[in-house]
Protein backbone atom coordinates (compact mmCIF):
# COMPACT_ATOMS: atom_id res chain seq x y z
CA UNK A 1 0.00 0.00 0.00
CA UNK A 2 1.04 3.60 -1.07
CA UNK A 3 1.85 5.87 2.07
CA UNK A 4 -0.35 8.28 2.30
CA UNK A 5 0.90 12.13 3.34
CA UNK A 6 -1.66 14.13 5.04
CA UNK A 7 -0.51 18.19 5.98
CA UNK A 8 -2.47 19.18 9.01
CA UNK A 9 -3.62 22.47 10.20
CA UNK A 10 -4.72 23.32 12.96
CA UNK A 11 -7.19 26.27 14.14
CA UNK A 12 -6.17 28.92 16.75
CA UNK A 13 -8.27 26.45 19.23
CA UNK A 14 -10.48 29.58 21.05
CA UNK A 15 -13.58 28.46 20.93
CA UNK A 16 -12.87 24.21 21.32
CA UNK A 17 -15.91 21.72 20.91
CA UNK A 18 -13.45 18.77 20.34
CA UNK A 19 -9.84 18.41 20.82
CA UNK A 20 -8.22 18.53 17.47
CA UNK A 21 -5.03 17.33 18.54
CA UNK A 22 -6.86 13.88 20.31
CA UNK A 23 -8.38 13.43 17.00
CA UNK A 24 -5.07 13.79 15.21
CA UNK A 25 -3.77 11.04 17.08
CA UNK A 26 -6.21 8.80 16.77
CA UNK A 27 -6.07 9.08 13.23
CA UNK A 28 -2.39 8.54 13.61
CA UNK A 29 -3.11 5.23 15.80
CA UNK A 30 -5.46 3.58 13.45
CA UNK A 31 -4.05 5.11 10.02
CA UNK A 32 -0.81 2.72 9.05
CA UNK A 33 0.96 3.40 6.38
CA UNK A 34 -0.33 7.16 7.04
CA UNK A 35 2.58 9.99 7.23
CA UNK A 36 1.42 13.43 8.99
CA UNK A 37 3.60 16.22 7.92
CA UNK A 38 3.36 20.11 8.66
CA UNK A 39 0.44 21.45 6.56
CA UNK A 40 3.37 23.73 3.90
CA UNK A 41 5.69 20.37 3.29
CA UNK A 42 5.38 20.02 -0.08
CA UNK A 43 5.27 16.22 -0.09
CA UNK A 44 1.73 16.13 1.39
CA UNK A 45 -1.23 14.24 -0.57
CA UNK A 46 -4.08 16.33 1.24
CA UNK A 47 -4.51 18.78 3.69
CA UNK A 48 -6.26 17.78 6.20
CA UNK A 49 -7.96 20.92 8.08
CA UNK A 50 -8.69 21.03 11.85
CA UNK A 51 -11.26 23.03 13.51
CA UNK A 52 -12.17 22.49 16.89
CA UNK A 53 -16.11 24.04 16.30
CA UNK A 54 -18.40 24.73 13.86
CA UNK A 55 -17.08 28.42 12.79
CA UNK A 56 -14.50 26.78 11.18
CA UNK A 57 -12.37 30.12 11.31
CA UNK A 58 -8.53 28.11 10.58
CA UNK A 59 -6.88 30.12 8.20
CA UNK A 60 -6.52 28.23 4.85
CA UNK A 61 -2.59 28.09 3.32
CA UNK A 62 -2.35 28.87 -0.28
CA UNK A 63 -0.89 25.50 -1.13
CA UNK A 64 -2.46 23.65 -3.76
CA UNK A 65 -4.40 20.12 -3.66
CA UNK A 66 -6.98 18.63 -2.22
CA UNK A 67 -8.52 19.65 1.02
CA UNK A 68 -10.49 17.48 3.88
CA UNK A 69 -12.05 19.76 6.47
CA UNK A 70 -13.01 19.11 10.21
CA UNK A 71 -15.26 21.85 11.85
CA UNK A 72 -16.37 20.30 15.07
CA UNK A 73 -18.49 17.40 14.64
CA UNK A 74 -18.68 17.71 10.75
CA UNK A 75 -16.11 16.34 8.08
CA UNK A 76 -16.25 18.80 4.77
CA UNK A 77 -19.91 20.07 6.24
CA UNK A 78 -21.41 16.96 6.76
CA UNK A 79 -22.56 16.81 10.30
CA UNK A 80 -21.45 13.32 12.34
CA UNK A 81 -21.47 12.69 15.79
CA UNK A 82 -18.63 12.51 18.12
CA UNK A 83 -18.12 9.16 18.16
CA UNK A 84 -18.32 8.84 14.56
CA UNK A 85 -16.07 11.89 13.63
CA UNK A 86 -12.89 9.70 13.61
CA UNK A 87 -14.13 7.22 11.28
CA UNK A 88 -15.54 9.88 9.09
CA UNK A 89 -12.09 11.57 8.61
CA UNK A 90 -10.58 8.55 8.10
CA UNK A 91 -12.59 7.79 5.12
CA UNK A 92 -12.35 10.78 3.59
CA UNK A 93 -8.43 10.57 3.83
CA UNK A 94 -8.56 7.61 2.39
CA UNK A 95 -10.37 8.41 -0.80
CA UNK A 96 -6.92 10.47 -1.21
CA UNK A 97 -4.65 7.73 -0.93
CA UNK A 98 -2.48 7.18 -4.20
CA UNK A 99 -2.79 3.67 -4.63
CA UNK A 100 -6.21 3.14 -3.86
CA UNK A 101 -8.23 1.91 -6.79
CA UNK A 102 -10.84 4.89 -8.07
CA UNK A 103 -8.94 7.35 -5.79
CA UNK A 104 -9.95 10.27 -8.51
CA UNK A 105 -14.00 9.49 -7.00
CA UNK A 106 -13.73 10.83 -3.43
CA UNK A 107 -15.54 9.13 -0.28
CA UNK A 108 -18.84 10.90 0.78
CA UNK A 109 -18.33 14.39 2.58
CA UNK A 110 -14.62 14.72 0.45
CA UNK A 111 -15.24 16.68 -1.70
Amino acid sequence: METLRVGIKYCGNCNPQMNGPALVQVLRDNMPDTLFLPYDDPRRDVLLVVSSCPVDCATRPQVPGPEVSVAGFSVNRVSCGEDELPGAVMRALESFRPSRPGNNEPAVGAE
